[in-house]
């Protein structure tokens, strides 16, 4: 389990403050150590493994042999603080990612993709100061300080961030003085997405606050071509998070507007739960084949 905060560094002067540290409220740091990385995330030509509510990235470190592959699953913030599942093996020069050394991460690929091709879905480059965060002798976490620069279809965005990850020794008492010792004096922005959210929603055009996750909007995306209710279901909250109206969309797939506002409705209290056919986990699920007329 990955527990951290996220900021991102609204000013330079901020971000030269924080590069120029040497000690951290109450904590003694590290000397710094620079890296630049470049990580290249995986997924299936449908986004299963989105789908799955995960992300599969390999991460090459310049200057380094082999890189590092982690599985991480989507989501996972709550007041302040990202708690997510993390799965990380190192990876031989020149071995592919199925052939990943850890057979957990293997499996866990193969359960979700059930054999579909990988293909890089997007990239991204960043500058990284890491220094490790010590309560006398005891290790408490790591913080990463980040220069990000993302590239899609001859668009850039850059960006700077702050990450505070927890390690064994430390506790979410260290964890939140750090929190609030950072955002008391400096002039940050609690970031709820990793970085892979944070580039897809660039890559997609996408705002950052959306009627579907993610996730979800994976899960829908391998419904939406289904000619049965689901199918219908998907391109329904599909629509909602591109920003139609229900009004639009009852005219566009000729459905009752109030048969809209009240999937919208459940869907908030239920989210993915309302196709009750399959569970998350599901890769291969069972298709209930109903008529429109058994919901609309």
């Amino acid at each position: 389990m990955e527990i951290e905060s996220k900021f991102l560094v609204l000013d330079e002067a901020d971000f030269q403050a924080l590069e120029n540290l040497s000690r951290l409220a109450s904590y003694s740091l590290s000397e710094a150590k620079i890296q630049l990385n470049e990580d290249i995330f995986f997924d299936t030509e449908n986004r299963a493994i989105m789908a799955s509510g995960y992300y599969l990235r390999d991460r090459k470190t310049y200057g380094e042999y082999g890189s590092w592959v982690t599985i991480k699953s989507l989501g996972g913030f709550e007041d302040g603080t990202h708690r997510r599942e993390e799965y990380v093996s190192f990876l031989p020069e020149g071995v592919s990612v199925l052939e990943c050394p850890d057979f957990r991460i293997r499996n866990m690929i193969f359960e979700f993709t059930a054999g579909l091709d990988l293909f890089p879905l997007l990239s991204l480059k960043q500058k990284r100061i890491i220094r490790q965060v010590k309560k006398g002798k005891k290790l408490v976490a790591e913080i990463y300080l980040d220069r990000v620069n993302l590239e899609n279809k001859g668009r850039e965005k850059q960006y700077n961030e702050f990450e505070v990850e927890l390690k064994n020794e430390g506790s979410s008492e260290d964890l939140e003085i750090i929190r609030s010792f950072l955002l008391k004096h400096y002039n940050l922005a609690e970031s709820p997405f990793s970085k892979f959210e944070r580039a897809f929603l660039f890559m997609e055009n996408l705002p950052e606050i959306t009627f579907l996750s993610l996730r979800e909007r994976a899960f829908c995306a391998q419904l939406a071509g289904q000619k049965n209710v689901y199918g219908k279901q998907a391109q329904i909250l599909i629509g909602l998070d591109n920003g139609q109206t229900c009004k639009e969309l009852s005219l566009l797939l000729k459905i009752p507007e109030s048969k809209i506002k009240a999937l919208r409705s459940e869907f908030k209290e239920k989210r993915l739960s309302i196709f009750s056919f399959t569970t998350y986990n599901e890769k291969e699920p069972e298709f209930y084949h109903l008529s429109e007329t058994d919901f609309f």
